[in-house]
């Protein structure tokens, strides 16, 4: 089997198994089911949230530019290691002040994963290809965030939460002899590549009107995201009764709908152009957000969580647009900003849903979800087609 499949098969496993660990307590719908039986309020919830969002926005772009110039599966490892033992600590603490130091430090951590295998999927992706290879990266992290909501609400239910946090330590664990055997070492070729300076690639990415315009989009994308991750678990327990572990077929279904729909939107996107796909995306997930208005019974709130999960399709797009404003030197770079900026937008939605939730009340949470998906999409808009191969 050929190097390049062998390195890409062992990403996708890693996402797949990386998806489950986390989701099965920390980012998924676990962590805030937590922090409410320690009695800690939205306040302070929105409160970790932007922490956590903080540490991956410092330091994704670090990971990114490395990832350009260092051995690969060493950054892997050192992430897989990381939340295997800040997974445990979680089950010690019981005040605030403990949870925002954990927080920032699981976000400087998990965060790595991402830039490194998104720069390794996008370089070996072949050029016709890149929306599905893109959408492949999505499809297995979500099988993953399907898979570890259901198991980690369980677990919680009928044992514990703390029994969660450890179950995520092992499962973590899993992804490390697929990376040893399978994912090729990129050490001699790192040596040989162009050196230039780190400060000297963030110029050449920022300097693009078009790579600014994606970042951006990026952020307000991922504040709808944050949304459903972070806040539709509290308001599906709270205001709608659901059940643990209805919260936690809830979060999945999110992730379920990605990962039936998003190898026919990488499809779709190849065909019929990436930036009109993800403008039809943004704007039908910010008509479904304003749905949430009438939605009053858990099966509506499944069937409409899993409609937008749907159109979250359309905006995982965005990724595959990066080889068209970065060069291929500089698109570990590249990646690593695009993340920070989705940071950027996590950090922001907390700032946002927390006082939304807090003066307005919960439903109105969705009413401003919808306004960041709007702008997102006026923003791809303005994307200058010039610098894309097919939209």
């Amino acid at each position: 089997m050929d190097s390049r499949i062998r390195g890409v098969f062992a990403a996708y496993v890693t996402l797949l198994l990386y998806g489950i660990a986390t989701t099965v307590s920390f980012m998924g719908p676990v962590m805030p089911l937590y922090i409410a039986s320690l009695r800690i309020d939205i306040i302070g919830w929105s409160l970790l949230v932007a922490v956590q969002a903080i540490g991956m926005f410092v330091t994704e772009w670090v990971w990114g530019t490395l990832s350009d110039r260092t051995d690969r599966r060493v950054l892997m490892l050192i992430s897989i290691l990381a939340m295997s033992l800040l997974s445990v600590l979680f089950t010690i603490g019981r005040v605030i002040a403990f949870f925002i130091v954990l927080q920032f430090v699981t976000g400087v951590f998990f965060v790595a994963m991402g830039p490194v295998t998104r720069s390794y999927v996008t370089e070996a992706s072949p050029q016709q290809s890149m929306g599905l290879y893109a959408s492949l990266w999505w499809f297995f992290f979500a099988l993953g965030r399907v898979i570890g909501p259901i198991l980690g609400t369980f677990i919680a239910q009928n044992w514990s939460f703390a029994t969660a946090f450890w179950a995520t330590s092992i499962i973590s664990l899993l992804s490390a002899p697929f990376i040893l055997t399978l994912f090729p070492s990129d050490k001699g070729r790192r040596q040989e590549a162009p050196k230039f300076s780190m400060t000297a690639a963030l110029k050449q990415v920022l300097g693009k009107r078009s790579a600014m315009l994606l970042f951006f989009s990026a952020a307000f994308a991922f504040m709808g995201r944050t949304l459903t991750t972070s806040y539709l678990p509290l308001y599906a327990s709270l205001q709608i009764k659901m059940s643990t572990v209805e919260v936690g077929v809830l979060f999945a279904a999110v992730s379920a709908a990605q990962l039936v729909a998003m190898p026919v939107v990488g499809w779709f996107s190849d065909k019929f152009g990436r930036k009109r796909t993800t403008i039809i995306g943004l704007a039908a997930t910010a008509c479904l957000f304003l749905l949430y208005f009438w939605a009053g019974t858990s099966y509506q709130i499944l069937v409409l969580s899993s409609a937008i999960g749907v159109g979250f399709c359309g905006t995982s797009l965005l990724l595959s647009m990066i080889p068209d404003v970065a060069s291929p030197a500089t698109q570990g770079t590249a990646i690593g900003i695009y993340g920070s900026f989705e940071d950027l937008g996590i950090i922001g939605a907390p700032l946002l849903f927390g006082f939304t939730w807090s003066v307005f009340g919960p439903t109105y949470i969705f009413g401003a979800a919808a306004i960041t998906q709007l702008v997102g999409a006026a923003l791809v808009y303005g994307i200058n087609p010039r610098h894309a191969r097919n939209g």
